[in-house]
């Protein structure tokens, strides 16, 4: 038996950003990030507030080109257009939700579901029996991505009158509904209690298992070390450290950039992650 008998072989590579560069006017938001997200895998993306983590989200879903550098899916290079990324294969959540407040819940899983219905324009105008059976798979698939996320009971109610973490649960079952391959969940937890966070973990956990890789922006360090297998951490627009959490919540540039927090109060936060993460595994054994 070789020394390398036990080491798992690499997963293919579903999602990578190759020296990810954005520069408006004068400003350099991004400044030559890299990141690779395997098949089956949950990375984390953490940083302070303004340390450009929302706009490389947006870079990996079409809505910005890059001023340099390129984004890769399966291998091929995305396209830039926020629609055919979706069908190519990513979804995403917003930090500030973007629901359709007037539609039930139903109806707002449908709409994302409506990006993989394949309807010519005249069964549709029509409603021949075709846009039928594809409007009847629809509300079935949405149904079983409600019940997937728990708001089964809910889907007759107005999206606006759910409450906070409900809309949440809400807006990543209408990004599933598109079938992707990539989740791109941005700041997931922000508002939310500690259940419904513990719940938001588990929903992650069950996406990943549902064979959808994840990408998660999140300020809540607890969260996140006890979520992802990797963890990235930017600061001012460059790629601070990445690594697993045990890596990154050792760093001592972590310790002193987080946040902008003085280091006593991260490092009180890191332990209080690290033993969190080791109480969950114990649980888990």
């Amino acid at each position: 038996m070789t020394a390398f008998a036990h080491e798992a072989a690499p997963r293919p590579a579903v999602l990578q950003a190759q020296g990810v560069t954005m520069v408006f006017g004068g400003l350099t938001a991004l400044n030559d990030v890299s990141l690779t997200l395997e098949e089956g895998q949950i990375v984390g993306l953490i940083g302070p507030n303004g340390a450009g983590k929302t706009t490389f989200f947006n870079c990996l879903t079409g809505l910005y080109t890059p001023t340099r550098g390129r984004v890769l899916l399966d291998g091929s290079v995305m396209p830039n257009d926020p629609a055919h990324v979706t069908i190519a294969g990513v979804a995403r959540t917003f930090q500030n939700i973007r629901l359709f407040p007037n539609m039930t819940v139903l109806e707002n899983v449908m709409v994302g579901r409506h990006s993989r219905m394949k309807q010519d324009p005249v069964s549709t105008l029509l409603r021949l029996p075709a846009f039928k059976r594809g409007e009847a798979a629809a509300r079935e698939r949405s149904r079983e991505l409600l019940e997937f996320v728990g708001l089964t009971r809910s889907e007759n109610e107005v999206a606006r009158n759910l409450p906070y973490g409900d809309q949440r649960r809400l807006e990543i079952a209408r990004a599933l509904a598109t079938d992707p391959k990539v989740l791109l969940l941005d700041e997931p937890t922000a508002g939310m209690n500690p259940q419904e966070t513990e719940a938001t973990r588990q929903l992650i956990f069950a996406i990943r298992e549902s064979g959808v890789s994840v990408v998660v922006i999140e300020h809540d360090i607890k969260f996140i070390f006890s979520l992802c297998d990797r963890v990235c951490v930017l600061v001012q627009g460059e790629l601070l450290v990445e690594g697993s959490p045990e890596v990154v919540r050792a760093d001592p540039r972590v310790i002193e950039a987080y946040l902008g927090k003085p280091p006593e109060e991260v490092e009180a936060e890191v332990r209080e992650a690290a033993a969190a993460v080791e109480h969950d595994k114990g649980e888990r054994s």
